[in-house]
């Protein structure tokens, strides 16, 4: 079985649980990972480096790992994995606190966006929107049942309603304080921002590493786009061209030149 079959199966099997969101992050990990490798073919350096992309990126890092870790241990219970994947994802226990926090300073404070960040919270906020009828009408059959006592069906659809309109009210929270960007017109040399493409020598390894610096809303580390409150982000905004910087990674201290700050 591959990772996109295993993905399939553990979507359906749990439709009524998961929501938008959680699909979402799961179809991330997936193309990460690799959608046509074999399950038992994956490996605790796999899942491990993957979340520690996440959790350098920044963000939701709880929201984004969790069902992840879900579905690595679904896959060891059910005997598609040998491995026991779902212990290598590590969630920092500060994460959901960070996330909390971050989320409060969104309700009082502007921040700024990329306009394809943006774009992409106003497409997930029209598709859950157009989802409503399709909840309350799950929900209107679950209840004719009229067995309230152990329904599953209709606390789930209960549930997954609930789940769809906190998300809604989060994303319109959102797009209320958010600014979109255009530094096209702008200089490299002023300083990497929101919406700046960074190109990272490593010292250590002599390789170059390429980022695009956004808010922790759109942070994206399988597409290259990390958070300014990420610990590579943090430590090169506002840094122009040619400045060093030492950076608290996961796996240690690394050292960053600078080679170009381009919007």
């Amino acid at each position: 079985m591959n990772v996109g079959d295993a993905l399939t199966h553990y979507l359906s099997e749990r439709a009524t649980k998961l929501d938008s969101y959680a699909h979402q992050e799961l179809h991330r990990f997936g193309r990460r990972i690799g959608l046509q490798r074999t399950v038992e073919g994956l490996a605790p350096p796999d899942v491990a480096s993957y979340a520690e992309e996440v959790v350098s990126a920044g963000g939701d890092i709880h929201g984004r790992l969790s069902p992840v870790k879900d579905f690595l241990a679904y896959l060891k219970k059910h005997g598609h994995s040998a491995h026991s994947l779902s212990a290598h994802v590590k969630i920092p226990r500060a994460s959901s606190r960070a996330s909390a926090s971050y989320f409060a300073r969104q309700a009082f404070e502007e921040f700024e966006m990329t306009e394809s960040g943006y774009q992409a919270i106003q497409d997930e906020l029209a598709e859950l929107k157009g989802q409503r009828g399709e909840v309350v009408e799950a929900i209107r059959i679950a209840a004719a049942d009229k067995d309230f006592r152990e329904n599953a069906p209709l606390d789930a659809a209960r549930e997954d309603q609930g789940k769809a309109e906190a998300r809604i009210r989060n994303l319109e929270e959102t797009l209320r304080h958010a600014i979109v960007v255009d530094r096209s017109a702008q200089d490299g040399k002023m300083g990497a921002k929101v919406g700046a493409t960074v190109v990272l020598h490593d010292l250590d390894s002599n390789k170059d590493v390429t980022y695009t610096l956004v808010d922790s809303t759109e942070a994206d580390p399988s597409s290259g786009k990390i958070s300014v409150f990420s610990p590579v982000g943090g430590a090169i905004v506002g840094k122009r061209e040619g400045g060093e910087v030492d950076v608290q990674a996961p796996k240690g201290t690394r050292r960053y030149r600078i080679s170009s700050v381009k919007f």
